[in-house]
């Protein structure tokens, strides 16, 4: 079992004719070899993915799309895509985040910009490629077992972008993108940010699902025209 890595440190060996210098500082508790990381952790979702209306051409379509618009949009944010873990879940993408990197940056200007993204993408798109996509973000260990990651933040994370009332929000008002962040990350990000996302513009929701009860903040991006619901 091992943790989410980015980087490693080369450690100094004396031998014969060289000495190590010293550590600056007071040297650092012991950790835990196995112990995760805190890292943000980012889920998106192309809605009505498997819809009967689409055939598989479209949805050949539709994964290009968010392929290239994601890492485009992370660049745009100044957040480097390669830096970052994915997962290819299909219909969508996991990303992890590195733990040095702000959460801030996926609120401020991520969200902004993603939205832009797709109402330009939107205006050009036929239907059956138009895209809505459903993203969530949270904030929590992350543990990679060489498989995948097992642990609680990832699974609430997954549960947040699951939520009916951010499908059934998103298909009820044809916007572009609904975004669904953790109650923590809104207290402690979306409430602090002074760009261009406005904290006013996301509203409070509760909802069950499974047997997890959960409380988030969600978010509508409006789509440029209205369009028929999927």
């Amino acid at each position: 079992m091992s943790t989410v890595s980015w980087t490693s440190t080369a450690r100094c060996t004396p031998r014969a004719g060289r000495l190590c210098p010293p550590v600056p500082g007071p040297t650092p508790p012991p950790t835990t070899p196995w112990a995760p990381l805190n890292c943000s952790i980012f889920l998106s979702d192309i809605a009505g993915f498997g819809d009967p209306d689409r055939d598989d051409d479209d949805r050949v379509v539709l994964r290009a799309t968010l392929f290239h618009l994601l890492p485009d949009v992370f660049e745009g944010s100044g957040l480097p895509w390669t830096s970052c873990l994915h997962q290819d879940r299909g219909d969508g993408i996991l990303t992890i985040v590195p733990p040095t990197v702000s959460t801030m940056v996926l609120v401020n200007p991520l969200l902004t910009l993603l939205a832009t993204r797709l109402r330009r993408y939107n205006r050009q798109a036929g239907d059956p490629v138009r895209m809505q996509l459903r993203t969530a973000l949270h904030v929590g260990p992350v543990l990679l077992d060489g498989r995948g990651f097992p642990n609680q933040s990832l699974i609430h994370a997954v549960r947040m972008l699951d939520a009916p009332v951010l499908k059934r929000s998103l298909a009820a008002t044809g916007a572009d993108l609904a975004a669904m962040v953790s109650e923590h990350v809104y207290d402690t990000v979306v409430r602090q940010a002074c760009g261009t996302v406005d904290p006013s513009s996301f509203r409070r929701v509760r909802y069950q699902v499974k047997k997890a009860k959960i409380t988030s903040w969600m978010y509508l991006a409006p789509a440029a025209q209205s369009w028929p619901a999927r």
